[in-house]
């Protein structure tokens, strides 16, 4: 049970990374104009 927890709370850490990067990619061309 405990190793499912972890695995569950490193996907959102893993989900959560990702969305953080695809924003900052997204607004870095932005805020270069």
């Amino acid at each position: 049970m405990l190793n499912e927890k972890v695995r569950k709370v490193l996907l959102m850490v893993m989900l959560i990374a990702i969305v953080i990067s695809l924003i900052l990619t997204g607004v870095a061309p932005i805020l270069n104009m």
